[in-house]
Order: C-alpha cells, then sequence, then structure tokens
C-alpha cells in the first residue's frame, strides 16, 4: 500500500446486512445487520464488533454510516471507544446512510431515495442540500422494508383471529417464520433480530400482491404513498425535478417500483435508474478529507476520562448478561451440588491463589451468605504482604499437599477452585487432591485464557479439563478488558466482579433449593442489623468445631 494512500475501514451499518471495506486488504466483508436494545451506541458496537474480520486490528480511520447516529456526545464517544477494543484506529467519522446513498449514487437525480430495511431520501441541488428522515423503525419508516414487512404480519396475524380479511400473507408468514398460527405473534416478538428479520419478510408481501391479493395489494399501494409523499414535499421544497430509486425493497420492474414510478411521470419528474451503494458512499468520504471535514467526527485521543471509565462499567454489564445465559445450565448444576452437599450435613471450600483468594473470600462469613463455607486461605499465597513472592508460591509444586494438612475435605463435600489462568500449579494439585478425598470440584476459570497461546503456564493440564464442573468467567485472554487509546496495556480486569456475581448467584439459588425441599439454611445476618449478633453466634457456635477460622 502506498504510504500516501489513506489506510481506512468503511461500513455501511444497515439494518438487514453489515457491509465494509479495508483500504489495506482491499476486500469487501459482509456480517449480520445492526439490531437495537436498549442502547444504540453499544449495540452498535456488538454488531460492528462481531462483524470486523480477523485480519484488520488496527487502521487509522473508520468510516461509519448509520440509519440512526447517536445524538448525545457521550454516547458517540462511548461508541468509539467500545470499537476501539476490537480495532485500534485514530478517528471515527459518521455520516448518514441517506448521504452515504447519495454519495454512492454519483447521479445527478435532484434527489434520490434509499429503500432497505428502512428509508432515507437526500435532496442535492445546487442551492438546497438536505435530507427527509424516515425517522426510524420505532417512530417512523414508512414504505420501508421493515414497515412493509410488519404491515404484512399485521394483516396476517388479524387474519388469524378473524379481526381482518383472509390472506395469503398468513400461509406465507407461517411457512416463512416456520411456526404455528397460534405461536407467530410470539415467535416474532423474540427473535434476536427481530427489525432485519421482519424486513426479510418483504419479498413474501411483494408476491403477494404480485399474485392479486387484496391485503398485500392494499399495503404496497400504501408504502408507494409513503414514497411518493417523499417526493411531493421535495417539489415544494427544493423544485426537484428528478429522482433516483435505491435500495433492495424497491427493486426496479416490481410492483412498488412500478407505482412509484407511475406517480413521478404524474408529476412531471424524470426517474433516473441508478445503483446506489452505500458502502461506496462511505469509502468516497474516507478518501476525501473535505467530505470528512463536513461530518461528525471522533479522534480516539479525544475521548474523555469518564468515557472510559463508563466502557468499563457498560462491558462489565455486559459480561454479566452473557454470563448469565452462557452459563445458566452449569450454574444450576452448581446449585444442586451445593444443595446436596449441605443437606447431607457436608462443607462448601472455596480456593484461590493471589487475586483469586478474594473470591474464596467473597462468600464466607458474609451478610446474606451461607453458614458452612470454609475458604482455604494461606499467606504464602495471597498479597497482603510479599507480593512477589507470594505471586511465585502458587506455581509451587507440593504447595497444596502443604495447604491440606491443617484444612480438612471429606468425601461429599465441594470444593470451589478459583483461578483465571486456570494453569498454575498449586490450583491443578489442590483439584486433585480435593477429587482423591471423594470431593466434587468446581472450576471457576477463564476459558479463553486457559486455552489461550498467550498464556505464560504451558502445563499440559488445567482446572477446567480436571473439574466435576466448569463455571467461565468469559474474561478475555489477560484479564484485563478496556484498551486505552494511546495506554500500552489494557486496563480493568473483569475476573473478580463476574466472578463473585457467579458465586452469589449460586448461594441464592442454593438458599432457594433448600428452602424449596423444606430445608431452614443457616445464613448470617449484617452485625450491623438488630438481632445480627444473636443470629450469627448460634452459626459459630455449631461450626466453631469445622471451621477454624471462626476461632
Amino acid at each position: 500500500m502506498n504510504s500516501n494512500e489513506p489506510n481506512y475501514f468503511a461500513i455501511d451499518a444497515g439494518g438487514s446486512r453489515l457491509r465494509g471495506y479495508s483500504s489495506v486488504t482491499k476486500k469487501e466483508y459482509v456480517g449480520v445487520g445492526v439490531s437495537h436494545t436498549n442502547s444504540l451506541a453499544i449495540d452498535l458496537a456488538k454488531n460492528i464488533v462481531a462483524f470486523m474480520p480477523s485480519d484488520i486490528s488496527a487502521t487509522e480511520l473508520i468510516v461509519l454510516s448509520l440509519a440512526a447516529i447517536p445524538q448525545k456526545s457521550a454516547d458517540l464517544e462511548l461508541l468509539a471507544s467500545a470499537l476501539y477494543q476490537r480495532v485500534t484506529f485514530n478517528k471515527l467519522v459518521l455520516t448518514s446512510d441517506t448521504k452515504a446513498s447519495s454519495l454512492g449514487a454519483g447521479t445527478q437525480a435532484d434527489m434520490v431515495i434509499a429503500v432497505g430495511t428502512g428509508i432515507t431520501a437526500a435532496v442535492n441541488k445546487a442551492e438546497l442540500h438536505f435530507e427527509l428522515s424516515g425517522l426510524g423503525y420505532l417512530i417512523g419508516d414508512e414504505g420501508s422494508g421493515y414497515w412493509i414487512g410488519r404491515q404484512g404480519l399485521n394483516a396476517a396475524l388479524k387474519a388469524v383471529e378473524g379481526r381482518g380479511p383472509k390472506t395469503k400473507l398468513t400461509d406465507s408468514s407461517l411457512e416463512f417464520f416456520q411456526v404455528e398460527s397460534r405461536n407467530l405473534a410470539d415467535h416474532l416478538h423474540q427473535l434476536p433480530s427481530p427489525v432485519s428479520q421482519i424486513a426479510a419478510f418483504t419479498p413474501c408481501v411483494l408476491a403477494a400482491a404480485e399474485s392479486g391479493d387484496t391485503q398485500a395489494l392494499f399495503i404496497i399501494e400504501s408504502a408507494a404513498k409513503e414514497i411518493v409523499n417523499l417526493i411531493e414535499v421535495a417539489i415544494d421544497r427544493a423544485n426537484i425535478r428528478s429522482v433516483s430509486l435505491v435500495g433492495g425493497a424497491i427493486p426496479s420492474g416490481g410492483l412498488l417500483h412500478n407505482q412509484v414510478s407511475t406517480a413521478c411521470k404524474n408529476l412531471n419528474i424524470s426517474l433516473i435508474e441508478i445503483k446506489s451503494e452505500p458502502l461506496t458512499g462511505a469509502r468516497k468520504i474516507a478518501e476525501s478529507k473535505e467530505l470528512q471535514s463536513e461530518l461528525l467526527s471522533i479522534n480516539t485521543n479525544e475521548i474523555k476520562v469518564s468515557t472510559w471509565s463508563r466502557l468499563y462499567l457498560t462491558l462489565t454489564q455486559d459480561m454479566i448478561e452473557n454470563v448469565s445465559q452462557s452459563q445458566s445450565k452449569d450454574i444450576s448444576k452448581a446449585i444442586q451440588l451445593f444443595s446436596d452437599a449441605l443437606m447431607a450435613g457436608k462443607m462448601i471450600h472455596t480456593f484461590g491463589t493471589g487475586h483469586s483468594h478474594l473470591l474464596a473470600e467473597e462468600i464466607f462469613y458474609r451478610a446474606g451468605g451461607l453458614a458452612a463455607i470454609y475458604p482455604i486461605l494461606d499467606e504464602r499465597i495471597m498479597l497482603h504482604k510479599e507480593v512477589v513472592t507470594n505471586s511465585q508460591n502458587e506455581r509451587l509444586p507440593g504447595l497444596a499437599h502443604s495447604l491440606l494438612d491443617n484444612h480438612l475435605i471429606s468425601k461429599g463435600d465441594v470444593v470451589v477452585v478459583i483461578s483465571n489462568s486456570g494453569g498454575n500449579q498449586v490450583t491443578i494439585d489442590l483439584v486433585k487432591l480435593a477429587q482423591s478425598a471423594g470431593a466434587k470440584v468446581i472450576a471457576l476459570t477463564s476459558i479463553s485464557h486457559a486455552n489461550s497461546n498467550s498464556a505464560r503456564s504451558n502445563s499440559s493440564e488445567k482446572i477446567h479439563q480436571l473439574a466435576d464442573l466448569v463455571l467461565d468467567n468469559s474474561g478475555v485472554v489477560g484479564d484485563a478488558a478496556v484498551r486505552i487509546a494511546g495506554s500500552k496495556m489494557a486496563v480493568g480486569p473483569t475476573s473478580t466482579v463476574i466472578g463473585g456475581a457467579i458465586l452469589q448467584s449460586i448461594v441464592v439459588g442454593t438458599v432457594a433449593q433448600l428452602i424449596k425441599l423444606g430445608v431452614e439454611p443457616e445464613i448470617f445476618l449484617s452485625s450491623n442489623l438488630a438481632g445480627g449478633d444473636s443470629n450469627n453466634a448460634a452459626i459459630f457456635n455449631k461450626y466453631l468445631p469445622l471451621i477454624s477460622l471462626y476461632n
């Protein structure tokens, strides 16, 4: 690549698909379209991060074409900082998909209307430049692919309930989504990417209309009127004389295109046939500093301190949500192991070295925590003194035997071994010793780190390969989750936050399970509450012979 050529990655983030182009690899890439939940910035970042090809790790510039651009500066910075976690870059430029489509068209038409999942229109005359937005799928986008698909599904469901005329759209929708009529509405509400998937139903609506279905014809006629309305507004505001129609939802020669074309003739508007590519427009922006100067942009070295801090909180929240789904079955299994042990009068032991010892203590002698929790604590592998030496001790063969000389593990007990890397010798040995004593072992670890080629430990064994049950904290390799522009190393480890949440979820579930079985759980009450001292004293008296730490 010539040093004078721009180094960029251009992206068209559409509702149905993502398309990208790298000036370095000279390749185009295609991915799943953008879906939205609570945070537009984070949802965009998730989709784009998942879309970014593995062979792109750094670029100077990212140009992003969007149907809906986050309006708050804090959200724009959050988007940039979140993207930075996947690919390092210097500058992010954002443009509307309307402008990108217009630039991509390369047409002399006074107006370009892009009808895809959403709908946008741009007027470009010498003296006037403005956009007519579809306002997004929540409150507008009339005439768009999503709108047509939604109207078609609405008609199908009304027909099922007898609230509307019979229509071919009913059978089409059931075949398209592969569900029975009674489950269609629930199925639609649970779609992982509802906007793009509902928009994908549009060709079925068009096909039904072309076959003469009355309801489908009404929907397409209504969509055409909405599009024509955009043209009429542009005539009033800018006296346009020509229009180009682009986008997958309005193919040339199709019923919708023909109806709008007929209306254009009646309005004395010339219809100029072109092929518009928003990605082409995004590339033109990436290659033109003049075009970039007219658009919203963010330099990564100017992102506020508070944004990086907010990103860490956002990432950990997202990780907890992901873990609640990905680890659900194994957390349930852990709850069963805890419950079975406590029902049998057995103990729950916890163990971790370094910062993982914090998690070993997390559920011990805790307000709202279970009584029969016994952490294996030893100053030789903790961090409150002799940090360097103690960090090396966790690698020593034979140390686990010494730890258990004064800590009894019995058959039927449960031992939770916590290690983010999963490869230090003392944790590996302790798993084996606990199992040889007849205990069930739960490993809480990072599978991605344990399996990484970057991991320090080259041990052929890792705790997740040995344990009876494995809980994955889903952390990144190296634990530190946030890359900050200008920093040589990542910061913000997540293993403690996520590990603590997983362990407490197991405690909560165990208490619920014991109650369900008719057993009164032994739970610590905060000593700062009335009755706390007397409640806890009874627990101490019972477990003093078993848990030496209660002395």
